[in-house]
């Protein structure tokens, strides 16, 4: 079963490697990439930005120094051109999805991480061997068909590095409660690479209850020690910088809880709600097993019941953590995923273990199976190829050297060819000239779609719009709109003669 899960996340992760190639639409892989290829030109593992710690910078230096070792030329430049915000192109495609498989590989091991978890707290809380399997490969499947999980898989970005680490740390903290070998070890590597993936100080509270509700006596201490150890050398291997220029890593976590706490116009306010409403439509199974989990907690014992506070150790604290942020993006709940998912299929089984269970068991597998529809249609939202149909419009209509507008997240043009004003949102330049102005759902959309709430940016918007008129749209993806000039009144053209 476990293969299975493996295969089907395989399966509907490998397509998106290839997407919107060889554009780059996410906002954060282009920077990810640029600094990983210029690590590895200069020969250094310095990132000298650790907006993010170093992990998913070393892979991708790693990946650029390999290409180059076997003969393919990556450019240090062309790799990764960046003209605005989830608006890049790459002369280096080959590169790009070899790194991005990293990012899938990362995935597929999280699942079996999983599924491991499961199947070993269960077969030793004495649940019948097939029970244990099926609730293990269920509880896989959730984040192996998670729409969420699936597309941020795909991208050169650190949540799901993250989702790994949590995964890892959790496997290795129920080994810890079982008192079964390589949990220290485990342990030590999820929370250091947790760390050194995105900052994930929360995996460290499962390993530390685990070993509060299993050893209280100076061994357990000394073993903690050790993890404690072997977590901050993990740590320190893949952000070298926090030894080397520690206060370029300091001031990079600090830039980005400001960042978190100021606010990012359209990705902003209500976030309880928010990765609340993202949760249910990424994997609705999940909710409903933590309100099944908080009820075991006081209906089983044992194992079980030790699995169930650790694992809530985690969830609980990082949840909280995105909750009280101002900015809420729906990819930080890519780490949460595996938690939540070992909560789901330890909870209902032990909750269950008699009534209609193959009643119980059909609808778990269904609901968990809800997803995989939305999670095998990523492949057209990902490849914007609607970026693709704008950037053809305009080079057949815009002639060569005049100036074009556009927002972020719109499509790659060459510079070499159009004078390019490149602005965040439209918004910002409203008394903008240009030959063609592109506007873009995730820019201009996030306005105009909540006019209640961006009041003041949808009438600039709309200020701007009665200048231009609407000469293109495309919607293959999210929808882009190529606005012209609108020619003056016949009127006005004649008193100006």
């Amino acid at each position: 079963m476990a293969a299975a899960v493996a295969v089907l996340a395989l399966a509907l992760r490998a397509p998106l490697v290839v997407a919107a190639l060889p554009g780059v639409g996410n906002s954060d892989e282009p920077l990810n990439i640029s600094v990983g290829v210029r690590m590895a030109t200069d020969g250094t593992l310095d990132a000298h930005t650790y907006r993010y710690p170093g992990l998913l910078y070393e892979v991708i230096a790693g990946m650029t120094a390999a290409f180059r070792g076997v003969g393919i030329r990556v450019p240090a430049h062309g790799a990764m051109r960046i003209e605005n915000l989830g608006v890049a192109h790459t002369d280096s495609r080959a590169l790009v999805v070899a790194i991005r498989c990293v990012g899938v590989l990362a995935a597929v091991a999280t699942c079996l991480l999983v599924w491991a978890a499961v199947r070993e707290v269960l077969k030793a809380a004495g649940l019948p061997e097939r029970r244990g399997r099926v609730a293990a490969a269920v509880a896989a499947a959730t984040v192996a068909v998670s729409p969420l999980a699936t597309a941020n898989s795909a991208y050169a970005t650190p949540d799901v590095f993250g989702g790994l680490a949590v995964a890892l740390s959790l496997y290795g903290a129920t080994r810890v409660l079982r008192d079964a070998r390589y949990g220290d070890l485990l342990c030590g590597l999820g929370v250091g690479i947790a760390l050194g993936a995105k900052y994930l100080a929360a995996a460290v509270l499962p390993v530390l209850v685990a070993y509060a509700v299993s050893s209280r006596d100076r061994k357990g201490v000394i073993r903690l020690a050790k993890v404690a150890a072997l977590a901050a050398a993990v740590f320190v291997l893949t952000t070298p910088g926090i030894v080397t220029h520690p206060i370029a890593v300091i001031s990079g976590l600090r830039a980005e809880a400001v960042h978190y706490q100021d606010g990012h116009v359209g990705a902003q306010g209500g976030a309880p709600g928010y990765y609340l409403n993202a949760l249910l439509r990424d994997q609705p199974l999940l909710l409903g097993a933590v309100a099944v989990a908080v009820v075991a907690l006081f209906r089983t014992g044992g194992v079980i019941r030790r699995t169930l506070i650790v694992v809530f150790a985690y969830v609980i604290p990082q949840f909280l953590l995105l909750a009280v942020m101002t900015v809420r993006f729906d990819r930080n709940l890519v780490p949460l995923t595996p938690a939540l998912a070992v909560l789901a299929g330890v909870a209902v089984p032990a909750l269950f273990p008699h009534t209609h269970r193959r009643t119980l068991a059909a609808l778990t597998v269904a609901a968990a199976f809800v997803p995989v529809v939305s999670a095998a249609g990523l492949y057209p939202r990902l490849d914007e190829h609607s970026r693709v149909q704008a950037a053809a419009w305009v080079a057949k209509h815009v002639p060569g050297h005049e100036p074009v507008a556009v927002e972020s997240y719109g499509p790659w043009l060459d510079p070499d060819r159009y004078r390019l004003v490149s602005f965040t949102f439209a918004a910002d330049k409203p008394a903008v000239q240009a030959r063609a102005l592109i506007l873009t759902e995730h820019a201009a959309g996030r306005f105009l779609a909540d006019p209640a709430h961006h009041a003041r940016e949808a009438a600039v918007y709309r200020a701007i719009m009665s200048r231009y008129r609407l000469a293109a749209r495309f919607t293959a993806g999210s929808w882009i709109e190529v606005f012209v000039p609108r020619e003056p009144p016949a009127g006005s053209r004649a008193a100006g003669r």
